[in-house]
């Protein structure tokens, strides 16, 4: 009994706490939906109380209240940059963009040095596609010391959803010398450089330099190890790409990966284009050690890049060798192969290639 009554006596006592805790404490503790419990005592409140009521209804995504208690708050006294920035970022939230305009080259005029102020500024424009004026904020913002990623990423990326490649991969690159390192979107920007590198410029080394740099900043990013292998074998540095593929075979062995990447059986390690068509070409984790055993198997695209129309692999032979190999309305077909276990991927990308384009049989 007596312990069912201090087990009251401790629950009520700490309800009772806190009740009685300030808006000062709640907010240092991030307990929004308590501050919001003091909507209704907005009266005896300061100014800064109220952009903290305000800034847990942010929080809570309830942004007309947020608004609410902003202006509370302004009407008090309380006439910063930081106050307007987060009134802006609610209108905003709430696509009331004039209004968010306003507001935010309020948060700008009271302090100019803000790098936040123009970047949200800019992200009005940037919402509602008007890149010019998203531009001309951006750059303002990416001029002034570092507060955050976003501008440094958003300009390049305007450049590139309006297809200016060689304008986006300067802008990345630009970009990526300025923001600081330990910044995440350092880590987006290394990948967009290599993927304009390798997709529009076709400098394969410099793919792969970019990816190589990237995958050192982030090596738990099992998901991207895919487009440092694929540079790498654009680039012909096959040993490379096989390198960082032992990498993720590795963990896929230990169980490591993504579900997803755990329900693959391999990885697209290269792609290219053969007569205007593109072809993927898959690693498999396991080793080719029994009969039938694939080791790549090569897909053959439509001209739209939409469906596969063929699939044709490698298979291990009986005891050493691998043959290459085609199911056809379930018909297997042997094309030939070599009696060496020991074949070179050129070589077998070579005789695949000659397949499809139904020129000659792999060398036997």
């Amino acid at each position: 009994m007596k312990i069912n009554l201090l087990f009251v006596f401790i629950l009520l006592f700490a309800f009772s706490n806190a009740k009685s805790q300030s808006v000062a404490e709640l907010y240092a503790n991030r307990n929004y939906e308590e501050l919001v419990k003091f909507a209704d005592k907005t009266e005896r409140l300061n100014a800064q109380d109220l952009y903290s009521v305000g800034y847990a209804f942010f929080q809570l995504e309830n942004d007309l209240k947020a608004i609410e208690m902003y202006d509370k708050a302004i009407a008090k006294g309380l006439d910063t940059d930081h106050i307007y920035l987060y009134k802006g970022l609610a209108l905003r939230y709430n696509m009331q963009y004039k209004e968010a305009i306003k507001t935010f080259k309020i948060a700008i005029k009271k302090y100019p040095e803000g790098q936040k102020n123009f970047t949200e500024l800019a992200n009005c424009f940037y919402l509602q596609d008007q890149y010019d004026s998203a531009l001309f904020y951006f750059y303002q913002a990416r001029n002034l010391d570092y507060a955050l990623g976003d501008p440094y990423l958003k300009i390049p990326n305007i450049f590139h959803i309006q297809k200016d490649f060689d304008k986006a991969l300067e802008e990345y690159k630009l970009s990526a010398s300025l923001i600081i390192k330990s910044d995440p979107v350092y880590v987006e920007l290394l990948k967009l450089i290599g993927q304009l590198e390798f997709t529009s410029t076709k400098n394969y080394g410099n793919a792969v330099k970019a990816y190589s740099e990237m995958l050192s900043f982030a090596p738990k990013r099992y998901d991207l190890y895919s487009k440092l292998i694929k540079a790498c074998y654009a680039n012909k540095e096959y040993a490379k790409g096989d390198s960082v593929f032992d990498i993720l075979k590795g963990k896929h062995e230990e169980g490591k990966l993504s579900k997803n990447m755990m329900d693959q059986k391999g990885l697209i390690v290269d792609e290219f284009l053969m007569n205007k068509q593109k072809v993927s070409v898959e690693k498999f984790y396991k080793e080719a050690s029994e009969v039938l055993d694939m080791t790549f198997r090569f897909y053959l695209l439509n001209k739209k890049g939409t469906k596969i129309i063929r699939s044709v692999h490698t298979e291990k032979a009986v005891g050493d060798g691998h043959f290459i190999c085609e199911y056809k309305k379930r018909k297997h077909t042997n094309y030939g192969g070599w009696k060496d276990d020991n074949i070179n991927y050129t070589d077998y990308k070579e005789a695949v290639v000659a397949i499809l384009e139904g020129k000659k049989q792999a060398k036997q």
